[in-house]
């Protein structure tokens, strides 16, 4: 029976009807509410408290809205006007003109172009610092206001190695596409060496990466080690008689790979036979690991694989056999990139944060 403030006793309660018509969890839900919008309002005072010096112009106008805050992060965290229209879907030409006035309103330059790049004054950045986590935790408490899930919006640019993406990245994010629908990914999917390009382009806003000697202006963070495997098809083999951890052995072989140079056989090698050097006879060469794990079965040569394709060829029924080496995995460490001096947008940054998560417990 739900407590009453009239059923504390006969007389009590007469005498407090009128004045407490209401449950008491009614009363504490209403008090926790109040609290919130408490909450809300000094994250607002503190959002612009802290950049009183840029803003008191500003307020003294009517003109102030989070629209204008929100449209400035946006273009200091993408740099670039472009982008920021597009992640807001809004015009460039739009997102130029609210820049322009939240500039005249301040009295200050919050941007400058230095050889075509969008640079921030220091005007710029502190308005940045300010603002960029205050309003993070604005949405957050009016998302909790309104006692939904919050969800992101924009558009995500995104690059991966293919077969590592499509195997384990793209369930994850599949998942983060389905709870937040107004969020758009395009994918750029390849090696190392060309999401090099890309982040440094600024045409990614995060790329995910497996060992590659990245520019000094990209940071990277390792999320995963993927074991790599020398494989061969079963009739191949039997062909090549009992399998031996030699050198003379592995030199009798035929081989495929990736690319010329034969980085991952080498690197098997070194692994597995440290102390001596194998010169491997490559037949052919494929950038592609689906068609390198198919001239593999054809028995065109032995080749590497990553060990969660071998278990997808293992489950089809193919016939593949894992060359153990010296018996201690080698793995291929994949990581997680961008560019040090770009800040992530909220939706990328809930998308980058998702798929650590996923990886850890994968």
């Amino acid at each position: 029976m739900t407590p009453e403030f009239s059923g504390l006793t006969p007389s009590i309660g007469r005498g407090l009807e009128g004045v407490f018509p209401v449950s008491f969890e009614t009363c504490i839900s209403n008090t926790r509410q109040s609290i919130r919008r408490f909450k809300l309002l000094v994250i607002i005072i503190c959002c612009y408290s802290s950049s009183l010096v840029l803003l008191m112009n500003y307020m003294a106008t009517s003109e102030l809205n989070l629209n204008l805050l929100r449209i400035f992060e946006a273009v200091y965290s993408s740099g670039s006007m472009t982008k920021a229209a597009e992640r807001l879907h809004l015009t460039q030409s739009g997102v130029s003109q609210h820049i322009t006035n939240l500039e005249e309103l301040l009295g200050v330059s919050l941007f400058e172009r230095v050889r075509q790049r969008l640079l921030p004054t220091e005007e710029g950045k502190r308005l940045y610092e300010s603002t960029h986590e205050n309003l993070n935790q604005i949405e957050n408490t009016i998302w909790e206001l309104r006692g939904v899930e919050r969800s992101f919006a924009g558009t995500i640019n995104i690059g991966m190695p293919i077969e590592f993406g499509n195997n384990l990245v793209m369930p994850l994010i599949s998942e983060f596409l389905k709870q937040h629908p107004q969020v758009v990914c395009q994918f750029n999917l390849g090696y190392a060496s060309t999401m090099n390009d890309h982040l440094l382009k600024g045409e990614l806003d995060f790329a995910i990466i497996d060992e590659f000697r990245m520019d000094r202006s990209i940071e990277t963070k390792k999320i995963y080690d993927e074991v790599v495997e020398l494989c061969a098809s079963e009739e191949y083999l039997e062909k090549k008689g009992p399998y031996k951890h030699s050198a003379t052995f592995y030199e009798s072989l035929d081989y495929v790979e990736y690319q010329q140079g034969e980085p991952l056989l080498k690197m098997w090698f070194h692994h597995h036979l440290p102390r001596k050097r194998v010169v491997p006879n490559v037949h052919a060469y494929i950038m592609d690991v689906q068609g390198l794990s198919r001239l593999i079965m054809l028995g065109v040569g032995v080749g590497i694989l990553p060990h969660h394709l071998v278990a997808r060829l293992e489950n089809e029924g193919q016939k593949v056999q894992v060359l153990k080496g010296c018996g201690r995995p080698l793995t291929n460490s994949i990581g997680i990139a961008k560019l040090s001096s770009r800040k992530l947008s909220r939706a990328s940054q809930a998308l980058f944060d998702s798929i650590l998560t996923g990886l850890k417990k994968s």
